[in-house]
């Protein structure tokens, strides 16, 4: 069991990276439609917004993939995700064609942010034994 963890929880933070680097990526691709997008969606500053979006996405999700202070990432990203969500998602607002989508990236993104949170849990307890090596840790 030790070693199939070893092996899936690096591996499930690296997909939970990509998605946001690919995403940010993406946004750098298309940076002048994406921001007409939000500027239409009512949000002030929507350049300026775009690019602390895209250095989130980008910088958490290599952060994510490469493991490198990951705990950090995660909960930038899980932060990040809270007001992305009832903004872009709104699906108690949406009309009846919109809907069904808009409950499924609402739902998506809550699925992620529960990623983010497992992710600075176990980051936490690794920072924990690395700290006071030798001491038996009991999950709780």
């Amino acid at each position: 069991m030790q070693n199939t963890s070893k092996l899936s929880y690096p591996a499930g933070r690296a997909f939970l990276g990509a998605l946001f680097f690919i995403s940010g990526i993406n946004k750098i691709l298309g940076f002048s439609y994406v921001a007409g997008w939000m500027t239409s969606s009512g949000l002030p500053f929507a350049p300026l917004l775009l690019a602390a979006t895209i250095a989130i996405e980008v910088g958490g999700g290599l952060m994510l993939i490469t493991g490198w202070q990951a705990r950090w990432a995660a909960l930038a990203i899980g932060l990040f995700l809270i007001p992305t969500t009832f903004v872009f998602h709104a699906f108690w607002s949406a009309d009846a064609a919109s809907y069904q989508n808009q409950l499924t990236q609402f739902l998506k993104n809550l699925a992620i942010l529960g990623g983010m949170l497992l992710v600075n849990e176990r980051e936490k307890m690794k920072a924990e034994e690395r700290a006071a090596p030798g001491i038996l840790r009991t999950v709780r």
